[in-house]
């Protein structure tokens, strides 16, 4: 039986601008994403039928994004294949970390080598745009800018830190609630710019985001204390990053952070999912 086995990295908007908003209500963005080699895991095996299990997150059915987009691409090519998909669960939810995204994009990357199916990135990508905005992103290189909803997007020229802290507080910042806030709060959307090669931590979420997890101010700050190169917020949040040279520094401020939630290092990498073997 065939099997293959695949990381599925984590990302970080290291700068994101809202620049406006659709009709339908979507707010349009700039973002400079990255993907970092913190990573769910997945194996993909031949099976009857499309089933997945997953470990370490309680997922239901019809939001795992990886088990979805294995139906999706199963009806959108019309093979009469099936996989079962084991997931391991690393990523945290709702922290702004592209973690369901990037699991799906592993899924469609990995079957399309598994099932022979010869589909370009550029035809993953439009696929995985009708499971989320960030679904596009880990299936090409990194780091990019997005733009629209995500969608479009373009190489980015930049000299990025050697390593991340990122700190995930033991609380979610829900994409919908930040964005709702953001919207009550009447806060301008910025000027569309033309990406550069210089590299800021801004996000214009943030000051719905701290309305809506005020802890996430001390968390900032304490962040700032550790000396790095810049603090920034990670999509919606809740997941923070401080930027180091390289992972020995950043591994020595992780040291000294004492706070609640989940700390770890993580390097760039140059594409949102990798196989293994």
């Amino acid at each position: 039986m065939a099997e293959l086995r695949l990381l599925a990295y984590a990302k970080l908007n290291l700068s994101l601008r809202v620049v406006g908003r659709r009709e339908d209500g979507y707010h349009l963005l700039q973002t400079l994403m990255c993907a970092v080699d913190f990573f769910d895991e997945l194996s993909l095996a031949e099976a009857e039928g499309i089933s997945i299990s997953t470990e370490g997150l309680a997922i239901p059915l019809g939001e795992n994004l990886a088990w979805r987009a294995a139906q999706l691409l199963a009806r959108h090519t019309g093979v009469h294949k099936g996989v079962h998909i084991r997931l391991v669960k690393r990523i945290p939810a709702g922290a702004g970390l592209g973690g369901g995204s990037s699991d799906a994009a592993a899924v469609l990357a990995g079957l399309n080598r598994l099932w022979n199916l010869g589909l370009s990135t550029g035809e993953l990508q439009e696929l995985g745009l009708k499971l989320g905005a960030d679904v596009p992103f880990f299936l090409g290189e990194s780091p990019a800018w997005a733009e629209g909803i995500g969608e479009r997007l373009s190489p980015a020229q930049v000299a990025l830190p050697g390593a991340f802290l990122i700190l995930v507080p033991p609380f979610p910042c829900p994409t919908p609630e930040v964005y709702q806030l953001f919207d009550q709060l009447r806060l301008p959307s910025s000027c569309p710019v033309r990406p550069t090669a210089g590299l800021r931590f801004e996000n214009d979420l943030w000051p719905a985001a701290l309305r809506l997890r005020p802890q996430l101010g001390e968390l900032w700050r304490v962040l700032e204390g550790l000396g790095g190169l810049g603090v920034g917020m990670s999509g919606a949040g809740s997941a923070l990053f401080s930027a180091f040279p390289g992972p020995a520094e950043a591994r020595a401020a992780a040291e000294r952070l004492s706070v609640p939630g989940t700390v770890f290092v993580a390097r760039p990498v140059g594409r949102g999912y990798k196989f293994l073997g």
